[in-house]
């Protein structure tokens, strides 16, 4: 059985990932190459019998290999949210609305003093905007792809990020963030419409444990997120990043699903990632 290990970016991290999974592959076995440079609309897997991408995979490349690819899908926010809800994941409050004003009417609804916009398709942490009641101008959104949600839990602004794949938990970790109200910018004007925040960091530092680090969940958290993990690769996608919150209650819920292009430059900092990777594969591959 021939495998291929896809990634249009050649990033230096993901590449050791798979240069690791290639050598486990060819242990147990199986061929496997890894490609970089093409984008995956263009791939060509005639001669493979699987296809592991880091990248959205086309409908026309799933179709060539049926069952056998595991990628991103290019889904809208509120298709993720509604994906893990209907598994009976938790999932932030949220919804989707007809118009500016019937999602400004949501600080009243929800009796809140803020409200979080968050944009569909967009990478980087960029998606997402602050509104607060009677700013001078309010953004514009996509009222059919884009979601207006509430805060998870006002309290507490961090972030936990779980990486998803074959079924199994490949890390987990944290981003130590304020609380949204502490981050909120004195004095703006908001010209494009929505509040800035103050970066949980130092731009002119490198990300570290002062920003980030490991977390470990509950035995049950735990059990859940491989549960879930095992319904996205029934759902033909592969390596999965789930950025969760904790409620005031403890409870976690997700709010975000990213399917495709899930960073690597700090969790390949541990070996175990892609020693975890390298074993969820070759399982998967026997299992082709």
């Amino acid at each position: 059985m021939r495998i291929l290990l896809h990634s249009y970016v050649a990033a230096r991290s993901l590449i050791a990932r798979y240069l690791h999974a290639q050598t486990v592959l060819r242990a147990a076995g199986f061929e496997a190459d890894v490609r970089t440079g093409v984008k995956a609309d263009d791939l060509d897997v005639s001669g493979y019998d699987g296809l592991v991408s880091h990248d959205v995979v086309p409908a026309t490349v799933r179709t060539a290999l049926p069952g056998r690819v595991l990628g991103g899908k290019r889904w809208s926010r509120p298709e993720q949210l509604t994906w893990l809800a209907e598994r009976g994941f938790p999932v932030m409050e949220w919804k989707l609305v007809g118009s500016q004003a019937e999602g400004l009417a949501l600080f009243d609804t929800w009796g809140v003093d803020r409200l979080i916009v968050k944009r569909s398709y967009v990478d980087g942490g960029s998606g997402w905007h602050v509104l607060t009641r009677n700013q001078a101008r309010y953004v514009t959104w996509d009222t059919a792809k884009d979601i207006v949600c509430r805060e998870v839990n006002e309290d507490d602004g961090r972030v936990f990020k779980v990486d998803l794949f074959g079924g199994r938990i490949m890390i987990g970790y944290v981003l130590k963030k304020a609380a949204l109200r502490e981050r909120l910018l004195a004095n703006d004007e908001t010209p494009d419409g929505y509040r800035r925040l103050a970066v949980y960091r130092d731009d002119r530092v490198a990300p570290d444990e002062r920003h980030r680090g490991l977390v470990e969940f509950s035995e049950a958290e735990r059990e859940e997120l491989r549960r879930l993990s095992r319904e996205l690769t029934q759902a033909g996608l592969g390596y999965v990043s789930v950025d969760l919150m904790r409620r005031a209650d403890a409870t976690l819920v997700a709010i975000e699903l990213n399917t495709a292009r899930v960073a690597t430059w700090w969790t390949e900092r541990f070996a175990f990632t892609r020693e975890r990777f390298g074993e969820a594969l070759v399982d998967l591959v026997r299992r082709f």
